[in-house]
C-alpha cells in the first residue's frame, strides 16, 4: 500500500486526472478520531500548557514507581520471600491491611511497565525530548535519512538543457503522475509491505519512498528516486541504523501499542487498568487512615520528621546532590518544581524555628 505522505500532515485526495479534491490535516495518515485522541493523550487538547502538564506528570512517574519499590521493599525486611514480594497478602482479611498489600503487589508487578512507558514518552516531550534530540546530535545516532539532492547532471537532463540550466529545473513542476513509476523502482529495489512516498517540491529533488512497518520486525527502509530515470539514486536501511536510533524507534512504536500487534495492546491495557487501580487504592488507603481525631493538628496526616536527611551519610549525601541536579536539568518539569518545594520547605523551616523559642518562653 503506498500513502502519499505530505510534510506537513495533509492527506490529498486525488482523482486519475491529478486534480486535487480536498485536503485534510491529520497526524500521520491517521483518521481523524485517532487525531483527537492522539491530541488528547499528548496535551489533553489544551495546547502547550496541557503538553507540559503532560511533560509535568510523566517527569514524575518513575519517582512515584521507584520510591513506592523503595518503601515496599524496606516494609518487607526480614520477609523478602516472592510470594510475599510478589502475591497479596492472605492474612489481609480487611481494612487499610488489604488496601496496601493490593496496592503494593499491583504496584511492583506494573513497575517496569510503567518505567518505559515514562521513559519513551518524555523523548517526544517538549523540554526533556529537546533535551534526547541534542543528547542524539551529540552521539550522532539519529535516523539518518536518504540524500534526495539530485546530480547537476542529472538535473540538466530533466530541465532539457546543460549544466547552467539548474535554474529552470528548480522552477520545474513535478509530475503527480510519475508516482506509478517511483514506487515501482522501489518495489524492484527491494522495499515492500506499506510505504509513504514523499512528493518533492520541484525537479532538482529525488521523491522519497519510506517503509512504515511498525510490528515487529521494524521495517524502516527507505529509498530516493530520480522520476525521470525511475532509478534509485539513494537507499538507507533500518539495519545500518545507529543503535539508539533503532531503541528509540523501538520504543516509540511500544508505547503506541504497534511493536508487537495485539499483545501489545493488551499489555498497554492492563498497565492503564492496573495503575487506575493502584491510583483508587492509593486514595482508599489515605482514607482509611485519615486524621479523623478531635486531637489531631495536622489535616492531612502527620508530616515527615524534619531533618531527617542529617542521618544520610556525607557521601551518598554528595553524590544524591549531584544525580539530583543532573536529572533536575534534564527533565526540566521535574527539576523546577522539585527547586520550588525546596524552597518553600525551607522557608516552612525557618518560620517554625522563628516560633519554637516564642513559644517556650
Amino acid at each position: 500500500m503506498a500513502r502519499l505522505h505530505h510534510r506537513e500532515r495533509l492527506i490529498a485526495a486525488v482523482a486519475s486526472s491529478a486534480e486535487m479534491k480536498g485536503q485534510l490535516t491529520t497526524w500521520y495518515a491517521e483518521t481523524p478520531l485517532t487525531t483527537w485522541l492522539d491530541a488528547l493523550h499528548r496535551n489533553l487538547n489544551l495546547g502547550v500548557t496541557g503538553r507540559s502538564y503532560s511533560e509535568f506528570t510523566a517527569s514524575r512517574l518513575w519517582v512515584l514507581i521507584l520510591g513506592g519499590v523503595a518503601l515496599w521493599w524496606r516494609r518487607q525486611r526480614g520477609t523478602r520471600t516472592a510470594r510475599r514480594l510478589l502475591l497479596p497478602d492472605r492474612a489481609a482479611k480487611k481494612g487499610v491491611r488489604r488496601t496496601r498489600s493490593r496496592h503494593t503487589v499491583t504496584g511492583l508487578w506494573l513497575a517496569a511497565g510503567l518505567l518505559v512507558l515514562s521513559a519513551t514518552g518524555m523523548t517526544w516531550s517538549r523540554y526533556a525530548g529537546a533535551h534526547f534530540g541534542e543528547a542524539l546530535d551529540a552521539l550522532s545516532s539519529h535516523a539518518p535519512s536518504v540524500a534526495t539532492s539530485l546530480s547537476t547532471a542529472s538535473v540538466a537532463k530533466e530541465a532539457g538543457g546543460s549544466g547552467s540550466s539548474t535554474g529552470s529545473a528548480a522552477g520545474k513542476s513535478v509530475d503527480p503522475n510519475a508516482i506509478d513509476g517511483v514506487l515501482k523502482a522501489a518495489r524492484a529495489d527491494g522495499l515492500t509491505g506499506p510505504v509513504e512516498i514523499a512528493v518533492p517540491a520541484d525537479g532538482t529533488t529525488a521523491w522519497t519512498v519510506s517503509q512504515t512497518r511498525n510490528l515487529w520486525p521494524i521495517g524502516r527502509d527507505s529509498v530516493a528516486v530520480d522520476a525521470t530515470t525511475e532509478t534509485v539514486v539513494d537507499r538507507v536501511d533500518f539495519a545500518d541504523w545507529p543503535l539508539l536510533a533503532k531503541l528509540t524507534r523501538w520504543g516509540i512504536n511500544a508505547h503506541m501499542g504497534t511493536l508487537f500487534g495485539l499483545a501489545n495492546q493488551l499489555v498497554l491495557a492492563a498497565l492503564a487498568t492496573g495503575l487506575i487501580c493502584v491510583i483508587v487504592w492509593g486514595y482508599r488507603m489515605w482514607w482509611q487512615r485519615r486524621p479523623t481525631r478531635a486531637d489531631r493538628r495536622a489535616l492531612l496526616g502527620a508530616p515527615p520528621v524534619r531533618g531527617a536527611w542529617r542521618g544520610i551519610p556525607s557521601w551518598a549525601l554528595t553524590a544524591g546532590v549531584v544525580v539530583l541536579i543532573a536529572v533536575g536539568w534534564v527533565l526540566t518539569l521535574f527539576g523546577i518544581p522539585l527547586a520550588a518545594f525546596l524552597v518553600v520547605d525551607l522557608v516552612i523551616g525557618a518560620v517554625r524555628r522563628g516560633r519554637t523559642p516564642a513559644a517556650s518562653s
